[in-house]
């Protein structure tokens, strides 16, 4: 039941005062589908974001006073985010909720609210990996792909974090060579490593790189790893043919 004014002389029927108690107890649930525009009547109720898509849910001035609350939860598979229309909100956590978050909006004034997501909207994360099964060879002197460890990625949104790491095992034909790798968003280079001078026939080595992207934009883009080698000597990189199984480029995105 949304919040009711009251006058002096009104008289509560049995069904009001059962609805009123009710509510203390089962917060009124509205159910949207699209982005929505908080209204004064949404005060004390819990407004449910259940959209496919990426989503609003907007917060206007002079429509809530000091100290009303209100609980916001997304059954979605879309990404709904609390957005300042003519109000301001302040978070000390994300004002994304991913599927499954939840939050409480606060109120401090009619134009300025907090929101508190709750822990698990706050640290929710989603992995994607590739694993890779397939033996890689180059003599190349430039910096080349190294086939298969790529992910084409479009983030939730434009404020996430982004871990990437990738994990493989190599080999060089020829002692001494160097070999250098570099972990790339697009043609930005995010991550770059020489190998040690102990790399030679035989010499098998277990790599993992990792890095952390904070600027990813939200449009789809590619992560990828490349190598080169110099004086052209071979390098390979294997897989689980050596007896190495955690070969896999990996994204965890952090909401």
């Amino acid at each position: 039941m949304a919040k009711q004014t009251f006058v002096t002389g009104n008289v509560l029927t049995a069904a009001q005062m059962n609805t009123l108690q009710a509510n203390d107890y089962n917060a009124t649930v509205s159910t949207k589908i699209a982005s929505y525009v908080l209204v004064a009547a949404d005060v004390g109720t819990t407004i449910v974001q259940n959209v496919a898509t990426a989503n609003t849910v907007t917060v206007n001035t002079a429509l809530f006073a000091a100290g009303d609350t209100l609980r916001i939860q997304n059954i979605g598979a879309g990404i709904a985010t609390i957005t300042a229309g003519t109000a301001t909100v302040n978070t000390a956590g994300s004002l994304a909720l991913p599927q499954w978050g939840s939050g409480i909006l606060y109120f401090t004034s009619a134009s300025a609210a907090i929101f508190f997501p709750s822990a698990a909207a706050a640290v929710t994360s989603v992995i994607r990996s590739a694993n890779i099964g397939a033996t890689f060879t180059t003599t190349s002197a430039s910096f080349v792909d190294q086939t298969g460890y790529t992910l084409t990625f479009t983030p939730a949104s434009a404020t996430n974090k982004i871990n990437i790491s990738v994990d493989f095992m190599f080999e060089v034909n020829t002692t001494g060579a160097n070999v250098e790798w570099q972990i790339l968003r697009g043609s930005t280079v995010l991550f770059y490593r020489a190998s040690s001078d102990n790399v030679g026939p035989g010499k098998y080595q277990n790599l993992h790189f990792e890095v952390t992207d904070t600027n990813a934009p939200a449009s789809s883009h590619i992560y990828k790893l490349q190598v080169r080698i110099n004086g052209g000597f071979t390098y390979s990189n294997y897989n689980d043919t050596v007896g190495f199984t955690g070969s896999q480029i990996r994204t965890l995105e952090v909401y």
